[in-house]
């Protein structure tokens, strides 16, 4: 395998692998809008419950992002 065969190889990969953590992205951010507008419920136990799981997608969305970020740049463009 040619370096220039190596390098379209891992470009295939790398659009393979952003794919998915993008689309993995999507699902959380669209799970995390569920959560934008506040229940009427007054049970402070359901408002912590939920404010932690937004809290938990909000992070993983960040993450996933940072994985996204990292792919791009390590492996090289053709």
């Amino acid at each position: 395998m040619t370096n220039n065969e190596k390098v379209l190889f891992m470009e295939e990969i790398k659009k393979i692998v952003i794919g998915y953590l993008e689309e993995q992205r999507d699902i959380n951010i669209d799970a995390l809008q569920a959560y934008a507008n506040p229940l009427q419920d007054d049970d402070p136990e359901v408002k912590r419950m939920r404010e932690t799981e937004a809290i938990r997608l909000r992070d993983r969305v960040n993450e996933l992002k940072r994985h996204i970020a990292v792919i791009k740049r390590m492996i090289p463009s053709v």
